[in-house]
C-alpha cells in the first residue's frame, strides 16, 4: 500500500570479541548523522528486542539458526528493515533513518474518503486481530491513531498508522508492538491482507495460576496453527504431529453455468416468486416441481467445484531442495491441510453460520506466484507475501492468536479424544 522506505544499512567489520550470535550497531539520522536514542530495535515476530541508548547504540544476543528481519523504528522516522540469516552473524550495523514522509499510492488516481475507527473499527479488528475467543480478549491501546481510507470505486478500505500499534493480549499473556505497513480489505473479491513487523513481550503474571493459564492457552493456539504445520514439514514429521495433506484444485461448475444460461436466454423464466416456466415452441408450460427444486439447488452451488487427489501427500512430494539453513517447498493449485488432533472451535462455526457439528480443522494454502517458498525450522517462510491461507487458518491465524517464532510449546502434541 504505502511505499516502503529505502534502507541504508552499512555493514562494518565485526570485532572478534562479539559472540557468534550477536548483532550490535548504532542508529543515527540520515541528514545530520546525530544518534537517535529510544529507537525500537527488534527481530520481527519474536520476543527479542531492545531500545537504543542515548548514543543510539544497541545490542542483541542469542539468535538461533534461521532467517530474520531486523526492524528499527522511531516516531517521526521511516521504518528500516534489514533481512539477514544466522549464517551472517555476528553483525555490526550502522542504520541511517530518514524523516518520515507519508505518501499515498500514486499509481492509480482514485478518489477516497478518510474516516476513523467509529466507521471501520469492526472491519479492522475482524480482519487483523481476528474473531476468535483469544482475539476477543485483546485490546489495541492506541486505536484512535489508526486512520482509514475508503475507495468507493474499487470497493476497498486501507488502514495505516504513524506509530506502532500497542496491543495487550490478555488471553495469551503478551504485550505486542505491531509496526503496521499494509492493511487492505477488498469487499468485492472478499479477501483481506495485512503486513507488518511485530515484537512480543511477556506480561507480568502475579500468580503461578495465571502463568499456567497463559501457557495452556499458548499451547492451544500453537497446535494446529500454520506455524506448527510448517515446523512439522521442515522436520518431516507431518503425520506424527497430526496433519494430513492433499492436493486440491477447482474446476468451473459447468452445470451451474448451463442453468444460468437457460435463464439468460429466456428458455427458463420465473413467474412470480415461486413458479418456474419453460418456453417450448413459443408456448409457456409449467416446469415440474422436481425440476424447479433442481434448478434452485444448482444455482445455490458455488461457481467452482473442489476436487481432491486420491491419496494423501508426503513431505517429499512438495519438497524441492534442502540447505543447511532452510528447505524449499512448492505445490500447484491448492494444498489442503487437515489437522486431525483437534476439532473446530464452535466459535468458528458460529462466525461462518455453519449449522453442523465441529469437524477436523481444514485449511487451504495457495501460492499466488507459482514459485517455491523457503521454510525455516521455527515455522517462518519466505517470501511472506507468496502464501495465502483459506479455511480454518484464515479465521484462526491472526494477531489475536499469533505466537512469537521463538515460542516452544510446553505440553506434548494433543491427541483427539
Amino acid at each position: 500500500m504505502y511505499r516502503i522506505p529505502a534502507i541504508f544499512l552499512f555493514l562494518l567489520i565485526p570485532a572478534f570479541i562479539h559472540a557468534q550470535s550477536t548483532i550490535t550497531g548504532q542508529v543515527v539520522r540520515a541528514d545530520n548523522k546525530e544518534p537517535i536514542p529510544g529507537s525500537s530495535v527488534f527481530i520481527s515476530n519474536t520476543s527479542r528486542g531492545t531500545v537504543t541508548g542515548s548514543d543510539g547504540r544497541f545490542e542483541l544476543h542469542l539468535l538461533p539458526v534461521g532467517k530474520y528481519e531486523l526492524v528499527i523504528s522511531s516516531v517521526g522516522f521511516e521504518t528500516s528493515v534489514y533481512t539477514f540469516s544466522s549464517e551472517q552473524l555476528p553483525l555490526k550495523l550502522r542504520v541511517e533513518m530518514d524523516v518520515k514522509v507519508r505518501e499515498l499510492p500514486n499509481v492509480t488516481v482514485e478518489p477516497s474518503i478518510e474516516e476513523g475507527w467509529d466507521k471501520w473499527g469492526l472491519t479492522f479488528t475482524d480482519n487483523f486481530m481476528g474473531a476468535t475467543p483469544n482475539a476477543a480478549n485483546c485490546e489495541i491501546r492506541n486505536k484512535s491513531k489508526i486512520k482509514f481510507r475508503f475507495y468507493k470505486k474499487s470497493n476497498r478500505v486501507i488502514a495505516y498508522c504513524d506509530e506502532p500499534l500497542e496491543i495487550v493480549n490478555r488471553a495469551l499473556g503478551y504485550r505486542i508492538k505491531y509496526q503496521l505497513e499494509d492493511f487492505e480489505v477488498k469487499f468485492t473479491e472478499r479477501w483481506s491482507r495485512f503486513m507488518g513487523y511485530v515484537l512480543f513481550e511477556d506480561m507480568d503474571g502475579d500468580r503461578s495460576k495465571v502463568r499456567k493459564r497463559w501457557q495452556r492457552a499458548r499451547d492451544e493456539a500453537f497446535y494446529g496453527s500454520m506455524m506448527h504445520f510448517l515446523r512439522s514439514v521442515y522436520a518431516g514429521n507431518v503425520d506424527q504431529e497430526g496433519f494430513a495433506m492433499r492436493r486440491m484444485w477447482r474446476m468451473p461448475n459447468t452445470e451451474k453455468a448451463r442453468v444460468r444460461q437457460l435463464y439468460r436466454s429466456g428458455l427458463v423464466t420465473r413467474s412470480g416468486n415461486v413458479e418456474m416456466m419453460i418456453t417450448l415452441d413459443g408456448k409457456k408450460d409449467s416446469l415440474p416441481a422436481d425440476s424447479t427444486r433442481y434448478y434452485e439447488t444448482v444455482l445455490r452451488q458455488p461457481d467452482e467445484i473442489e476436487h481432491y487427489g486420491p491419496t494423501n501427500l508426503t513431505v517429499d512430494s512438495i519438497l524441492l531442495s534442502v540447505s543447511p539453513a532452510f528447505k524449499e517447498i512448492y505445490f500447484t493449485d491448492y494444498l489442503q491441510v487437515i489437522y486431525k488432533n483437534e476439532k473446530e472451535d464452535p466459535a468458528y462455526l458460529r462466525y461462518f453460520y455453519l449449522s453442523r457439528s465441529p469437524a477436523f480443522q481444514v485449511s487451504n494454502l495457495f501460492l499466488p506466484d507459482p514459485t517455491a517458498i523457503a521454510i525455516f525450522r521455527d515455522g517462518s517462510y519466505d517470501p511472506p507475501t507468496n502464501v495465502f491461507s483459506m479455511g480454518y487458518w484464515s479465521w484462526s491465524d491472526k494477531i489475536g492468536d499469533m505466537l512469537p517464532l521463538d515460542y516452544e510449546p510446553f505440553a506434548p502434541v494433543p491427541k483427539l479424544k
